[in-house]
């Protein structure tokens, strides 16, 4: 008998929705949207569910494993500046499942906000709008920690820190401030983290609609019960350590409350037929069982959601053309629809992201130094992705002075505390960077991607062209191989090492 939360193990493959090799917990009824969530991150709970002003940008729980070791403790730690709210893990989940339903997914989404609502099942007005922004703000400024984070690549239980996402959102005239909805946002996913999702043995497939219409505590325990269900028919799990790390509940909550809203949890689940009753069994309080004096273990029994046959699912036929989210940013340049078919069937979606970027910049931001358009927007682009073309000058100066610009204005509105903060963390930024490019790591990098860039830049700007190569160099291995916190997240270590000083 299994009371805590256990690891994620090997499994025989089985057939996934879309034919392709998978694994039990691909086991679905008819289906129309799908959610991916990683498994190690749905051991606990990643946020407290309790509202009202964030006392704490720090949340903190812990799981019980299973080792050869014998039985190991893993301490997560959450930290986000803003708090998260329930509506943020259902767009984790929501667009990670998205991105990674694609053939040969890239850890960057590129599509308009019309699209990610669309796909998430969200009506598309205004106030959506502003919410799936927020929401990603919030998902941005949010770390991940984990003392014995299973990792599918290795299979081994290791300690991982990392961040879910950054966001890229173009602003009306390329000016700042007001977001431009009509143009696409750009997601980029943590890399470590787009990996562990990715993987066989570190992610779970599950029903998006059916999590949207469930409570937040409830939409937690159904994810927690989907993992476990595919490797036994009844689960055991222990009350204390399930509400509190599990679901979020307050450790202040009195186990009896505590108890009460997990048993509103699972009369909400029967509703649903994700879990039944056990024989003889006529309320949700008999599935509670008394260990000894504050201690009780609920037991769930699989419901009749998880056991619809194969052949009665509905789900909409995968990576149709017109549901890729690069299918509306390609028509409104102006590539129809046989070209779009062309394009997705022999080009690579990193160039054709790329690529639509670039345009979309030309056709909208007037940057400096573009010649403007030989023929049109859509030539322009099948040009660039079919030949395979490097990004033209004009667009790198172009993503330079916006980021300046942007540097600039953010600027001019910082306090003075905060802009002694902002120049601590440029100093130590850049210095973190030339120690890495000195580092044997660094330096292994470096010569190869330098001689690569200058033979172009000998081509390119032959009065420049070993500036050019080295700058270029350093910004290719800082984009790609140098890690540092982002500023959000440097600031909250600032404050919490202050605060344990002063303590």
């Amino acid at each position: 008998m299994r009371l805590g939360p256990f690891c994620p193990l090997s499994v025989t493959p089985q057939t996934n929705i879309d034919g392709s090799a998978s694994t039990n917990r691909y086991r679905l009824p008819g289906i129309e949207r799908e959610g991916i969530a990683q498994l190690s991150l749905l051991e606990t709970a990643l946020w407290p569910l309790q509202g009202g002003i964030i006392r704490t940008p720090r949340f903190e729980t812990s799981y019980k494993f299973m080792t050869d070791a014998g039985q190991q403790t893993a301490q997560v730690t959450v930290r986000s500046a803003i708090g998260l709210q329930s509506i943020d893990e259902y767009i984790l989940w929501g667009l990670l499942g998205s991105t990674l339903s694609r053939p040969n997914p890239e850890s960057v989404l590129l599509a308009t906000p019309y699209w990610m609502l669309q796909q998430l099942g969200m009506d598309t007005g205004g106030s959506q709008y502003a919410e799936l922004r927020d929401s990603l703000l919030r998902l941005t400024t949010t770390s991940y920690q984990n003392t014995g984070f299973y990792n599918p690549e290795t299979q081994a239980h290791e300690w991982v820190a990392f961040q879910f996402l950054s966001v890229l959102l173009p602003t009306v005239g390329d000016v700042g401030g007001k977001v431009d909805n009509n143009r696409c946002w750009r997601i980029e996913w943590n890399p470590a983290f787009f990996r562990f999702s990715r993987l066989t043995g570190g992610n779970l497939l599950f029903d998006l609609d059916l999590y949207r219409r469930l409570t937040p505590a409830s939409r937690r325990l159904f994810l927690k019960l989907k993992d476990r269900f595919w490797r036994s028919k009844r689960v055991f799990l222990n009350v204390d350590d399930l509400t509190i790390n599990g679901l979020g509940f307050s450790a202040e909550r009195p186990l009896k409350k505590r108890k009460y809203d997990l048993t509103q949890c699972i009369r909400e689940l029967l509703t649903h037929h994700v879990i039944e009753l056990g024989k003889g069994q006529a309320d949700p309080k008999d599935l509670f069982l008394r260990h000894g004096k504050g201690s009780y273990v609920v037991t769930f029994y699989e419901g009749e959601y998880f056991r619809h046959p194969l052949a009665g699912r509905t789900i909409r036929q995968k990576n149709a053309i017109a549901d890729d989210p690069l299918h509306e940013p390609l028509r409104k340049i102006g590539v129809d629809e046989a070209g779009i078919r062309r394009l997705f069937r022999e080009c690579s979606r990193n160039a054709l992201q790329r690529w639509v970027r670039i345009t979309d910049a030309a056709m909208h931001e007037k940057p400096q130094g573009f010649p403007g358009f030989k023929a049109n927007p859509a030539a322009f682009l099948i040009d660039g992705v079919q030949h395979n073309r490097m990004p033209p000058d004009w667009m790198h100066a172009h993503e330079k002075r916006r980021e300046q610009r942007q540097w600039e204005a953010e600027h001019a509105a910082f306090t003075q505390p905060e802009q002694q903060n902002r120049h601590r963390y440029e100093l130590e930024r850049a210095a973190e960077l030339q120690e890495f490019l000195q580092s044997p790591e660094g330096r292994k990098h470096y010569a190869p991607t330098y001689k690569t860039l200058l033979e172009l830049y000998q081509r390119l700007e032959p009065h420049r062209s070993f500036a050019a190569a080295h700058e270029a160099t350093v910004a290719r291995i800082e984009r790609d191989y140098f890690q540092f916190p982002e500023y959000s997240v440097w600031v909250l270590t600032q404050k919490e090492q202050a605060t344990e000083t002063s303590a």
